[in-house]
This record gives structure tokens, sequence and C-alpha cells, in this order.
């Protein structure tokens, strides 16, 4: 990269010019004024060295280095400034006009010579800077590419049906990224039993995302006896359904923390019988349960103290009960949805707890969107600074014949409730 468009409209300085830096192992190209230099540039991409005269008429040499310094033009420039004026205004009126160096005519060739070689160096590294940028960019295109691939694979684990015995469900599920680390699902387990879980992995981005995919996979092969969710047993049925508490014992076996993988989550598991409307949960370090009540539209928190999943290897977790009537819901969300702020305020579990309350009239399948749809008004934003997950579960009654199950007669058990 030897190459000058050397500009002067003094055609005996322009061939003494020319000589001198054509001695000096450059490859010189002339133009005598700005707007011959433009089209010399045109025609001539590969330059990007330029050795202007200030004084030149149709378009002297500070047009010319405006022109080139412009966020319009085309390719980087290296401007040099000649000029017959050695005084403080030409050199500050150059330097404003974007020149990268300012050269007295009378200068002597060495030190122009050693300018311009300086000049060369610092458009190389430009130019090394340029093309290391181009393959960052390349390389993050393609690394946002794989990622919305891998969120679009993920927002198809989470579930399609919408409606299983007993029970209707909405949810949704919003990464504050292109994939996020919560996970969300519900599988029929026998023709008794659904589960449905939330968890919610700490950080965002790539680990995260793996994790609770990893997780999720953990739990849903419940078609296995001897799965995570079903104990093997000996006698018909042949298995047992696994109690949530004994679930989350063995995801934080399964996914124990060392010192390369600091990695955990917070996470509620819950079983329902949807003969009798009995919810069995166990809860991980996650947000408190909302349990509305279908007879006098309240709503109460219902969880329980524990330690999150994967941090310690001496923790022990506790499955509670509680009665639902028919009509009843339970809400599991991420406290990305409670954490959402407004200036210095939250959102809330107790703004929660009050939307909640307020969106009963609406139909089960689209609470969970104006619920989000609130938040969202309330926080002035429709971005979300961490992971949004929330699932409503309806349990409707089950009837089986003529026989309806009898609800009144299983109470709560075991389960903490918060005011």
């Amino acid at each position: 990269m030897r190459d000058i468009l050397l500009v002067d409209d003094n055609r005996t300085m322009l061939m003494f010019m020319e000589k001198m830096l054509t001695k000096r192992g450059f490859n010189v190209i002339t133009a005598s004024d700005g707007l011959q230099a433009l089209e010399v540039l045109k025609v001539n991409a590969h330059i990007q060295f330029v050795l202007s005269d200030w004084m030149m008429p149709e378009m002297d040499g500070i047009e010319l280095c405006a022109r080139l310094k412009s966020g319009d033009y085309s390719r980087y420039i290296f401007f040099v400034l000649l000029s017959g004026k050695d005084d403080q205004a030409s050199i500050i009126n150059g330097i404003n006009a974007g020149a990268d160096d300012f050269v007295v005519k009378d200068t002597h060739v060495d030190e122009l010579d050693a300018r311009i070689r300086a000049g060369f160096r610092t458009l190389a590294l430009h130019n090394q800077i340029t093309e290391k940028n181009s393959e960052l960019d390349g390389a993050y295109a393609t690394i946002k590419k794989d990622l919305e691939s891998a969120g679009e694979l993920v927002r198809r684990l989470l579930p399609s049906q919408k409606k299983l015995t007993g029970v209707e469900l909405s949810y949704v599920s919003i990464p504050s990224a292109q994939i996020g680390g919560d996970m969300l699902g519900y599988m029929q387990l026998d023709e008794e039993h659904v589960a449905f879980y939330l968890l919610d992995v700490a950080g965002h981005g790539v680990s995260s995302a793996l994790m609770s995919f990893s997780v999720q996979q953990s739990i849903s092969t419940n078609s296995d006896k001897g799965s995570i969710v079903k104990t093997q047993i000996s006698e018909p049925p042949y298995y047992a359904i696994t109690s949530p508490k004994d679930v989350l014992k063995q995801l934080n076996d399964v996914y124990l923390s060392d010192d390369e993988n600091l990695l955990y989550f917070t996470m509620v598991y819950s079983v329902l019988n949807v003969k009798t409307g009995i919810l069995s949960f166990s809860s991980a370090g996650h947000p408190p349960l909302v349990w509305l009540h279908a007879v006098t539209n309240d709503a109460e928190f219902i969880g329980q103290e524990s330690f999150v999943v994967g941090a310690f290897d001496f923790v022990e977790y506790q499955t509670a009960q509680i009665q639902l009537e028919p009509g009843d819901k339970v809400w599991i969300y991420s406290d990305g949805l409670t954490e959402a702020e407004n200036g210095k305020r939250q959102f809330s579990e107790e703004g929660l707890r009050q939307a909640v309350i307020d969106l009963n009239h609406h139909s089960t399948a689209v609470q969970t969107d104006l619920l989000v749809n609130r938040v969202r008004d309330w926080q002035k934003s429709e971005q979300f600074d961490d992971d949004v997950s929330v699932l409503v579960i309806e349990w409707t009654g089950y009837s089986e014949g003529d026989q309806t199950c009898n609800t009144k007669l299983s109470t709560r058990v075991n389960a903490q409730f918060f005011k």
C-alpha cells in the first residue's frame, strides 16, 4: 500500500512533488483540483492516501478534505494538507476540516517522507482494525442467528396444549434476550395426575438456557417408569408418582454446582390430582404461588422457605398440599415479572396478587397475556430487564359418569400462607 493521490493546481509543483515522491518509492497519481481528485478517487477505489494543496480553483483543499472526511464518503482516507502558510490559524483550520496532518510546502523532503510513512502506518493500523471489526461483525451476526435459532428451539419446547384432563392452562414466557434461563411446562403423569413446573436459572444467556433445557429434559421423560417424576415399584401399576419434594431433591443431586459450574435455579414443581383437586407442590427458593379462590374472588400467597436447586448438598425439600375448589386458579411466575421497575418502584408480589384478582373475570386462556401487558403498561416499556414467565392453572373439576368428586373431604395440609 504505497499509492498517493497528489492534488495541486500548480503544474510545476505537481511535477516536482510527483518526481520526488516517486523516487522515495511511492506510486503517485495526480489531480489538478478537488473536483478532479474526487473523480480520480471514484475510479481508483484502492487509494486511501491524499496529499493536497490548500489553495486551488473549483474546489480547494479544505472543502476536499471535508468531503472525504464526511460520514457519507465510501471509505477511510488519510488526508495530509499542504500549505504555503505556517501560522497557527491555518493549522487550526486544516485540522478542524478533518485533516490528519498539516505540512508546510517548504518542509524538508526527509521530514515530508517521514510524515507520509507515519501516515501509511496509521492507515495500515486503521485498516487492520476495520478488518477485525468486520470479522467481529460477521461473527456476531452468526452468533445472533444461532441464538435466534436456539431461541426458536426453546420456544418449541414450551407446551402447545392448553387443556388437560380437569384443568385449563395459560402461560407466557418472554426471554430478556434471544434466549433466557426460564422454563415452564406441564404433563399428564397418568389419568389422575397432572404435573406443572416453572424454573428460573440464575443469570442470562447461553449457559442459563442450556441448564433450563437440560432440567426440562430431566423431568419431561414421564413415560419411563424409572424417570425422575415416576418411581418404579414391583406391583401394579408398577410405578408411583414421585412426590414434588423428591423431584427437587433428585434435581439438586444432579445439578449440584462445583467450582467450575456455579449455576443454580429456583423452581416450583407441583402435582394436581384432577379427581380430588388436591395440589401437592414443593418450592426451591422460588417466589410464592398465588392461589385465587373462585367463590370469593380473593387471592393469597402460598409458598415455602427453601434453598435454590444446585447450590447446596445438604438441602431437604418439603411437599405441601392445598385443596382446590372447581374454578380455583394457581399462578406460578418468575421474579422478572414482580421485579419489573418503574423508577425506583417494583411491580411487586402484592401488585401481582391484585392484578390476578382484577383479571379473573376474563377467560383463563387470555389472563397471562393481559397480566404481562398490564406490567408493561405499568413500567412504561415493552422490554423486560429479566426473563419473564408466568403460568396459571385452573382446576375445572372432574366428573366421571354421574359421579362428581366430593372436594369437601380434603383440607389444606403443610402449606405456608403469606398475607
